[in-house]
């Protein structure tokens, strides 16, 4: 498991040497700084729940050098998946104002899973600060496909950061004993964009791009350059999550929105593998007489006769007076309540500083806890989550643009002019403040500024025909209370 991870990691920082590579063999300055990939390869690890240089352990056991893995919570996985499945679920929906143009690119959006790619890409860029999704027309079809944060170059960004040139490392694959990088380079002209396509060949030991070699040896049916004269915007659109890039503020990628509590994750798994090491070397201990543990011997037939079993880790052995023989209890306590309030302590730091409220996560008796079920309109989690909602939606604005601007350059049958708006929706159902918004329906009818229909249809969120029903049962039930009244007292 760790070899194959340590492996990975390896691919991480094949990929981060290429920006060098390219400077190198095209002659040109790339704005972004190394280092910063250097950073998403390690959120990448924090991420995948383990980090070597925090997680690997070296200490000494009477002179001689070992080595273990720190547990660990895996929280860096944990907070990205919480904040991308309130964002992007299966109820998220793409709609089009436009009949012709909804016909048009809803299909394209659901031949390449585009909400289910979504999804799974959300929840990668709050882990790693980023996500660029690639439009391009494949074998007669307009594909999308997204592309890891650490694979995405930007060239060029306006004075609003907005990406307009890119080079995207499309492939890396192993052949013989060469490694084969295909990247693409998607660059603004006077007019339009050119898409143009490069292969690298480097040996197996070397950790450089390599050199440029024919683009036909490994993808004959790829163009080498291709124009747009016409394209308004680049083919890929790009979206981080809503947080201020604090890392390198002039750099237009986004970060991890557990960049800056890298700190706090250590902290917590430093406290969780305390508490496993509390149970695994803390459990009870009792001191007996070595000859107990020994046993005794038959003289007369050489058997030895064992009182305890020799492998439990319960019984250590010491030499005592033959005529003063006890047994002694060392057990040491175990400090499981101090472990519980630190991690909880740690766990609502991690909350407010990865944007959910004080409480979304902690720790008891039961375990690792969440409270995102409940998130009232007012929450910082809930903030966060319109926030995150706004980038994505810009975000698939922006593949919709790219999907038409190829379908025009191709000609493709069916194509739409007519003009459109494209509208993301998202699931809202995780507002649950139900109690704050009767209240607010009850002071709106008491002060006269609501109808109780109207209240009723807010406070219970039905249609305006149940409401009604509603009221007139409320209406039956206060009659038939009054006649009641009425007939006790004899009121004629």
């Amino acid at each position: 498991m760790i070899k194959k991870l340590i492996n990975k990691i390896k691919g991480v920082l094949y990929r981060m040497r290429i920006i060098k590579g390219i400077e190198l063999q095209q002659k040109v300055d790339i704005p972004i700084d190394q280092s910063f990939y250097d950073n998403i390869a390690k959120w990448r690890c924090w991420y995948q729940g383990f980090y070597s240089e925090y997680h690997t352990i070296w200490y000494f056991v009477q002179g001689v050098k070992k080595q273990r893995n720190m547990m660990t919570m895996g929280m860096g996985k944990q907070v990205s998946q919480e904040m991308a499945n309130m964002i992007c679920n299966e109820k998220m929906e793409v709609s089009f104002d436009n009949e012709a143009v909804g016909n048009f690119v809803s299909p394209i959006l659901e031949a390449n899973g585009f909400i289910k790619n979504t999804q799974d890409n959300a929840e990668f860029m709050m882990a790693l600060g980023g996500m660029a999704a690639e439009i391009y027309k494949s074998d007669g079809d307009i594909k999308v496909s997204y592309v890891p944060a650490e694979s995405f170059i930007p060239l060029s960004w306006d004075v609003n950061k907005e990406i307009d040139q890119a080079i995207i490392v499309v492939e890396q694959k192993k052949v013989k004993d060469f490694n084969y990088t295909l990247i693409r380079w998607h660059e603004k002209q006077d007019t339009g964009y050119v898409v143009r396509n490069e292969l690298y060949k480097a040996s197996i030991n070397d950790t450089s791009l390599g050199t440029p070699v024919d683009l036909a040896f490994l993808y004959p049916d790829l163009e080498e350059i291709v124009e747009f004269p016409k394209a308004t915007r680049p083919f890929f659109a790009y979206c981080k999550p809503a947080v201020a890039n604090n890392v390198d503020t002039n750099v237009p990628l986004g970060i991890s929105i557990f960049a800056n509590a890298i700190d706090t994750l250590k902290s917590i798994d430093r406290v969780f593998d305390s508490l496993e090491r509390e149970f695994r070397i803390g459990g009870k201990r009792a001191i007996v007489p070595d000859a107990w543990i020994k046993g005794k011997t038959d003289v007369a037939t050489g058997t030895v006769t064992k009182y305890f079993d020799t492998d439990d880790e319960i019984f250590q052995g010491m030499r005592q007076d033959e005529n003063n023989q006890k047994y002694y209890d060392v057990s040491p306590e175990l400090r499981v309540s101090e472990h519980i309030s630190a991690l909880d302590a740690y766990l609502k730091t991690l909350s407010t500083q990865t944007g959910f409220s004080a409480a979304t996560f902690g720790f008891d008796v039961t375990g690792l806890k969440t409270a995102t079920e409940v998130v009232s309109e007012n929450s910082k989690t809930f903030r966060s989550k319109q926030s995150h909602e706004n980038n994505i939606e810009v975000f698939v604005a922006n593949v919709v643009e790219s999907i038409l601007l190829i379908a025009d350059h191709f000609g493709i049958n069916g194509y739409p002019t007519e003009e459109y708006e494209v509208t993301t929706t998202f699931d809202d159902s995780i507002i649950n403040d139900k109690d704050a918004r009767i209240n607010q329906q009850i002071a709106l009818t008491g002060s006269g500024l609501q109808s109780k229909k109207r209240a009723i249809m807010a406070a219970q969120d039905v249609d305006e025909t149940t409401a009604e029903e509603i009221l007139a049962e409320i209406e039956a039930d206060e009659q038939r209370v009054t006649a009641e009244v009425v007939d006790m007292f004899g009121v004629e």
